[in-house]
């Protein structure tokens, strides 16, 4: 039997599997704009939702994504996300599960959350983000939130994360799709995957007035966008023969954090 779970308008993340059942988690905003109310936004078609889903799927095939036995997010944690192509320079904060299970959302419209039972970035694995869509401030006026121009991200624009470290990590778009809020694929990309990617999902498409939800409503749709890390070109075995020929250890060589 599926778990009917609260919806409330500018939701951050699809949704996880909890312990004994598979239910979709939307993770609300607290924001009602009457501008945007019944109307269509523009939804991205960039790569497909099958792409997306294959690394997964290869990985995951015939095991449990409980939410209890996700990912252990050993690492550095991220601290700051930048997406140059939308001006976006956001701080970000680690977040997990509430008492009812439910993810976590901040109580900033520009704060991006990252949440702990999924990867650190780096660690080989998925990363996954979320953030508001739109915005009440405390004076009532109603904003765009930190990702309320994420549907415009392409195939190929850079999103940088940075660690609490100061580690800069770099990672190029592969994909930007719309999903149907109660399409289950929307939990099956936040789980782990076999490349080190993140996953940035927010809210998106019409905005559907329903009295018996809390906030009047739900959106139709949520926008996930895949990434994936770029590495540098390694320069290892250049760089060792290259100081051998100096008569230069490496192993004295100071490390730069």
């Amino acid at each position: 039997m599926r778990v009917r779970l609260p919806r409330f308008r500018s939701q951050v993340a699809g949704g996880l599997i909890l312990a004994a059942s598979t239910a979709l988690l939307a993770v609300g905003l607290f924001s009602i704009i009457a501008a945007l109310s019944g109307q269509d936004v523009d939804l991205p078609e960039e790569g497909s939702l099958e792409d997306i889903l294959r690394d997964r799927s290869v990985r995951e095939e015939g095991r449990s994504t409980d939410i209890n036995g996700s990912v252990e997010p050993l690492g550095e944690p991220p601290v700051r996300l930048l997406i140059p192509g939308l001006q976006i320079d956001a701080p970000v904060i680690a977040m997990g599960l509430d008492s009812n299970r439910h993810p976590e959302v901040p109580d900033d419209g520009y704060v991006v959350a990252w949440y702990t039972f999924s990867a650190a970035p780096g660690r080989g694995s998925n990363a996954v983000f979320s953030g508001h869509y739109d915005w009440y401030t405390p004076a009532g006026e109603p904003l765009p939130g930190i990702f309320y121009r994420l549907r415009e991200l392409t195939i190929g624009d850079e999103i940088t994360v940075t660690l609490d470290d100061g580690t800069e990590m770099r990672y190029r778009v592969t994909g930007n799709v719309s999903v149907p809020y109660e399409d289950p694929n929307v939990v099956k990309v936040m789980e782990p995957t076999t490349k080190d990617a993140i996953t940035v999902v927010t809210c998106g498409g019409t905005w559907v007035r329903d009295g018996s939800y809390r906030y009047g409503g739900n959106y139709s749709h949520r926008i996930i966008v895949r990434a994936e890390r770029v590495l540098e070109p390694s320069v290892e075995g250049e760089t060792g023969s290259t100081l051998a020929r100096q008569g230069v250890s490496e192993s004295n060589l100071p490390v730069a954090r």
